[in-house]
């Protein structure tokens, strides 16, 4: 049976979260990147939590959690250090944070703490709210952006930054708990830099997006290959959940993934040249097309369980609450803030 032949509407279930719980959750709650050498990072342990939450797992919601903060949290503040190399002598070798996965830990704890009446775990994603505004966010070029990491992504020109790390339901809830107006100011200017800083024939973000200081001139990073691929892929699946791809956005999106033939789809596509990738896509990506409602491809979203690897199960699971508007209710709440 294709991996693509389910019915239309496909989201997760139960069953899928048991399976990737199986698949890529250690007893301890560690959440495994098979793709990278068992490794671990704040990404997966954000979107561990995440599905545990919404799939009303207490148990392993409270494992992966502790896992992470006895093994990942830094000591001078709420954030938390991004990768565990498991084979490494040096289990945590880098403090630098990733702040995709915090802002992913701190979306889980928040929709955890409202369904679970637990002000515990909204008050741990208010601290890490807290301090990835205080500590992560510049003005550059007239526009707060948020910066991937507390450290190494600064140049002479200006600051390069990652516009999968505006995880935009995260963004959204963090009006409620943390300063409102700072964060309406930041999810603003990160929609405007998802606009404005699209290149190419199929005017997609790039993984990597350069700021430059003084004029906030937008380019693709010179460090980095000038690619639409892994990180960016997620763009439009966080807009759509957080209810923010307008018409304007997904037009582009939409003419990519609907471009090829089926099953056919790049795993990236330069933006300067316009090559694409010599092998196809993992499910996760058609997963994301499905959730944003690109053409027809609801109608084929493919199975959670044919994924192979941690990423693209992962994509799929996202893809799932997308499709079936997890935590709208509480996003609507917060939308009020955004719209003042």
């Amino acid at each position: 049976m294709s991996p693509f032949a389910m019915q239309e509407g496909y989201a997760q279930s139960v069953d899928d979260w048991a399976w990737y719980a199986a698949q890529f959750m250690r007893d301890d709650g560690r959440i495994i990147d098979n793709g990278n050498g068992y490794q671990s990072h704040t990404e997966g342990q954000g979107y561990g939590m995440l599905f545990a939450q919404a799939n009303d797992d207490k148990k392993a919601f409270e494992k992966i959690f502790s896992w992470t903060e006895k093994n990942l949290k830094l000591s001078n503040c709420a954030l938390h250090a991004w990768h565990y190399l498991p084979t490494s002598p040096v289990k945590v070798p880098d403090s630098n944070n990733a702040t995709d996965g915090d802002l992913l830990i701190a979306l889980a704890l928040t929709f955890a703490g409202y369904r679970w009446q637990r002000n515990d775990f909204l008050k741990a994603a208010h601290d890490i709210y807290k301090d990835v505004r205080q500590k992560l966010v510049q003005k550059i070029g007239g526009l707060y952006v948020l910066m991937p990491g507390l450290t190494g992504f600064t140049n002479q020109s200006g600051v390069v930054v990652n516009l999968s790390y505006y995880v935009m339901p995260s963004l959204l809830l963090a009006t409620g708990l943390d300063d409102a107006k700072m964060w309406q100011s930041i999810m603003r200017n990160g929609l405007a830099l998802v606009r404005n800083g699209r290149f190419g024939r199929w005017k997609l973000p790039p993984d990597w997006l350069q700021v430059a200081a003084h004029s906030g001139h937008l380019s693709i990073a010179d460090q980095h290959p000038p690619r639409f691929s892994y990180d960016a892929v997620r763009v439009p699946l966080y807009l759509a959940w957080a209810g923010q791809l307008g018409s304007d956005l997904m037009a582009g999106f939409e003419n990519y993934w609907t471009a090829w033939p089926a099953n056919n789809l790049p795993a990236w596509v330069d933006l300067k040249t316009g090559e694409r990738s010599p092998y196809n896509a993992p499910l996760g990506f058609y997963s994301v097309g499905g959730a944003c409602d690109f053409g027809q491809m609801r109608a084929a979203m493919p199975s959670v369980q044919k994924n192979d690897n941690y990423y693209s199960a992962s994509l799929s699971m996202l893809a799932g609450l997308v499709s079936q508007q997890f935590g709208a209710d509480i996003m609507a709440a917060h939308s009020r803030n955004f719209l003042r």
